[in-house]
This record gives structure tokens, sequence and C-alpha cells, in this order.
């Protein structure tokens, strides 16, 4: 793995600071952020890529309820982020200034059961969004780490609420088989009041036990007040699925592929997935849809549509 040795060598904790790195480069979240929120930081490598990244005088704090070894220019609190403890532990450091950036790559412990795992993502995803909310400054901005599962589109549309542009993205140091993508919410709202319901997982998520998943459209859009699980089948949260374009294209449903699957391939060496390839409609648009459906749009899932009725004629 090349961001592990990459880690070892720069001198950071562990190789997610290379998502950090790359979610930076792509949206400049670091270069005037003069209070930085780093939740669920530990080891801290995260933090690490602020304190290199951020203008000198910025504070940087990274809760975590695991110790965190000393790092430089960053202050380390052993803290639960669902408790009003933590709050007060960051509201004593950062006295009266505002948060520009909240960070949260935290992930509950990962077992057996990957509905169940999606779903405490999902929660935590939550409770992060919720102390950030009592600090964040207006125009402020909030990356996450969250799993695709069925409550991804109650997620999304939380976010909406209280952010400018929200926007789904997978750096390429996040390994393609795990299910995480990152969403990067970006210009903080910053309501007067905010309805509790909005941020309790109870009124957004349905219950994870509340039985098997039905199948999902992924054109159909989930609203927020919506109880059944309108969402993926089971198993499919963490678990890593591709299909060549050929059997996309040849496929009876196709809605179901882009619903169940992570990425379609052209196959080397296949002829018939070359000649998809090499097809005058099979632009760049199209190639980088194929390479991560779970980041995609209602829009990029139509472009895929019509690009296989094209490819069928």
């Amino acid at each position: 793995d090349k961001f592990y040795h990459l880690a070892k060598e720069q001198g950071y904790r562990s190789r997610a600071a290379f998502k950090l790195i790359q979610l930076n480069k792509k949206f400049d979240l670091l270069s005037k952020a003069k209070v930085v929120l780093d939740l669920c930081g530990a080891p801290g490598s995260w933090s690490q890529v602020a304190a290199k990244n951020c203008p000198v005088s910025s504070i940087i704090l990274c809760v975590d309820l695991c110790p965190i070894k000393p790092i430089k220019r960053v202050i380390a609190l052993q803290e639960d982020i669902t408790t009003d403890k933590c709050k007060a532990a960051i509201k004593n450091h950062i006295k009266t200034w505002k948060v520009d950036l909240v960070l949260n790559d935290g992930a509950p412990n990962v077992g057996a059961n990957w509905t169940k795992d999606a779903y405490s993502q999902s929660e935590l995803t939550l409770q992060a969004l919720k102390l950030a909310t009592n600090f964040l400054a207006p125009g402020g901005n909030f990356v996450t780490k969250v799993f695709r599962s069925a409550d991804y589109n109650s997620l999304i549309w939380v976010l909406n609420q209280l952010f400018k542009r929200v926007e789904a993205t997978k750096p390429q140091a996040s390994r393609n088989e795990s299910a995480e993508i990152f969403v990067v919410c970006l210009g903080y709202l910053a309501p007067k009041k905010i309805d509790p319901k909005l941020l309790d997982p109870k009124n957004v998520f349905e219950d994870v036990n509340d039985g098997p998943a039905k199948k999902a459209n992924v054109l159909q859009q989930k609203k927020l007040n919506v109880r059944h699980r309108d969402g993926y089948e089971e198993g499919i949260t963490m678990l890593y699925k591709e299909i060549s374009a050929e059997e996309f294209v040849l496929h009876e449903d196709a809605l179901q592929v882009l619903t169940d699957y992570n990425k379609i391939v052209f196959r080397e060496g296949h002829e018939v997935d070359e000649q998809l390839l090499e097809h005058e409609k099979t632009n760049e648009e199209v190639k980088e849809c194929c390479k991560d459906l779970r980041v995609l749009g209602k829009g990029d899932f139509r472009k895929l549509l019509r690009w296989r009725d094209s490819m069928k004629e």
C-alpha cells in the first residue's frame, strides 16, 4: 500500500492523512482555517495535516475517546463527542472564537453486521454534526466520513439544510474496496435556531432492526420523514462489487445494477468491453461515472442509463 509507506516516510501517524491532503487539494479547506476541530481524530494524522497547512496562529483541537500522543501546534482532548463535558472542554479552549472547519474521520468498530455498522456510522456523523453546529462560524465547513447505506440520502438531506454546498467524493487514498466516502459541506448557513428533530437519529434514520431492506431505485430520493427503509440491499454497505461494462449493458435491470455495485469496469483483453470503451459515446464523463457509482447523483445515473441504451443499439 503506497499510502501506508508514504505516511511512514513523511511522519504521519496513519495513511488516513492522505485522504485529508487530497480533499484539501480539491477544496482548499485549510489555508484560511484559523480554528479547526478534528473530531474522533485519534491517532491524530488529520490534525498533523492541519498543523502543516493551516495559518501559523491557528487553534487546532483533536478530540477522541482514546488518548492522543502530543502533536506540535495541536491541543488533544480525550472526550466523548456526544457529551456536554466535551462541549465545555472545547469552549474552554476556543473561548469566544468560532470554528472555521470541523473534521470527522471517525468510524464505529466494524463487526459482522454490515447494515448496523453503516447505521452506527450515520449516527456518529449526525452526532459530529450536532456538535459542529454549536461552534461553526457562518460560512464554515464540515468534512465527514460516511458509509453509503440506506440512511445516506437522509443524511445528505440534513446536510443540505445547513450548508450552501454539499459534495460527496472519494479521495484516491481511500481504498477502492472500502464503502467509505467523504462528504464535504461548504458554507455553513448558521441558522438562528435548529429544529432538534433535524439532528435526532431516531427521527432522521429508520431503526436498523426494523427488518429486511427493500430493493432501491437510485433515481428515487428518500425524504426525511419517510420511516421505512427504502435503501440498498442487505449487506451492500461494506461489500465491494464490480460488474463489467458488457454485463451492465446486457443486464435486464440496469437500475438495480447501479444500486448494488460500486464500479463498472472495462476489462482489458475482452473484445466487447474494449469495443464499448472505444465507442465515440464513451466519453471521459462516462468513464469517470463508471469508476465509483457510490458518489454519483441522479443526473449522473441518468447519463449512464442513456449511455447504456445507446450501447445496446
